[in-house]
């Protein structure tokens, strides 16, 4: 089985986390933003903009509030992050939003 979410985020909003991701970044470290997707079995997905040296996207998938997968970071806020979970696939969209 395979479920696919597509999160907009609008543009203005855009513009600021990448170009977050695209700074020199801070020694601290922490979730500046959080984008979840819930899937039909409650299955959720969060991709955060993360504070750090150099700041990065961490995507992870969550069964029951457990991490139960996670992709490799990236720098890189829009695409498609896939999961690969209890033989099913979640895939995640990120694209930019009409305005």
């Amino acid at each position: 089985m395979s479920e696919t979410r597509v999160i907009y985020i609008e543009s203005d909003e855009l513009d600021l986390m990448q170009s977050f991701l695209d700074s020199e970044g801070e020694n601290k470290v922490g979730t500046l933003q959080t984008y979840t997707a819930i899937f039909e079995d409650n299955v959720e997905a969060d991709i955060k903009v993360c504070r750090g040296d150099p700041p990065f996207v961490d995507a992870v998938l969550y069964d029951s509030g457990a991490e139960v997968e996670l992709i490799e970071v990236t720098d890189e806020l829009l695409g498609e992050y896939m999961f690969f979970y209890n033989g099913q696939t979640y895939t995640v969209l990120l694209e930019e939003g009409k305005e």
